[in-house]
């Protein structure tokens, strides 16, 4: 069987089933819906399809560190980013799955330190390349 016919037999007839009950399980599992999640469902519906999938194997089933520090990655992650309603929504997962308050504040101030020195190892660059040409 060629493969896209294997992913439309995956897919099934009506997509839109599979990403309703995609939708319910990420509801029953973490009490609520991501925006991203709603649209990404009732618009592409076979993109937001492998998207859960490869979501569900890089954040429900890591190979290589536990579930928890999965969460606790992702809260340093969209710290960095500033992405407030990432951060919302894996504090509470990481709590669920027993993070204490103490090991997601360290997660948020390494991410901190990180997003700090990252914009200024940026800006000092530039500054120095502005003294440098300055000194010619």
């Amino acid at each position: 069987m060629a493969l896209g016919d294997r992913i439309k037999e995956f897919l099934g007839d009506d997509p839109k089933k599979l990403v309703d009950e995609i939708l319910e399980s990420i509801k029953e599992e973490y009490g609520d819906i991501p925006l991203i999640a709603k649209s990404m469902g009732s618009r592409r519906p076979e993109t937001f399809i492998f998207n859960a999938l490869q979501n569900v194997f890089i954040m429900k089933r890591p190979k290589a560190v536990s579930q928890k520090m999965a969460e606790l990655l992702a809260i340093a992650a969209a710290t960095a980013i500033g992405c407030e309603h990432c951060v919302d929504f894996h504090v509470k997962t990481a709590m669920r799955l027993g993070a204490s308050q103490d090991e997601i504040f360290d997660a948020m101030m390494i991410a901190g330190v990180m997003a700090q020195t990252s914009k200024l190892s940026i800006a000092l660059r530039k500054l120095e390349r502005v003294s440098l040409s300055d000194s010619h």
